[in-house]
């Protein structure tokens, strides 16, 4: 599509989180043409910079803290984090923040997805 292009749709959702993602799941499942305008990553802020980093750096802490209270096995958690490791498996877990998946997760339930920005012109529409 080109600048002086437009196309017409049902609904158009402004960011692609996961409340974005379920207005168009649902828009969708209800017969709506649905575009999705996003610029950054499909999915959002918690899949890639909050929730799901966070958590994969908290695991190796949290497990080896449990693991030095339980006897028979204490000795085993012994020593320092692998730094390098620890960050590696947060990359893992976010995808290197690739959201391959979950564009084609959109483009599988019919939804378009526009890479940028967007804004409502009129707030009464």
């Amino acid at each position: 599509m080109t600048e002086t292009e437009s196309i017409a749709y049902d609904v158009v959702v402004l960011g692609a989180g996961p409340v974005g993602e379920n207005v168009a799941d649902r828009t969708r499942a209800a017969g709506l043409s649905t575009a999705v305008v996003e610029s950054e990553l499909v999915g959002g802020e918690c899949s890639y910079w909050a929730c799901m980093p966070s958590k994969a750096l908290l695991r190796p802490v949290i497990a080896r803290a449990d693991a030095r209270r339980v006897p028979g096995v204490s000795h085993l958690a012994q020593g320092h984090l692998d730094t390098a490791a620890v960050l590696a498996h947060r990359d893992y877990e976010v995808s290197h923040w690739k959201d391959d998946g979950q564009v084609g997760w959109l483009d599988g339930i019919g939804a378009d997805l526009y890479r940028g920005t967007g804004a409502c012109p009129d707030p009464a529409r």
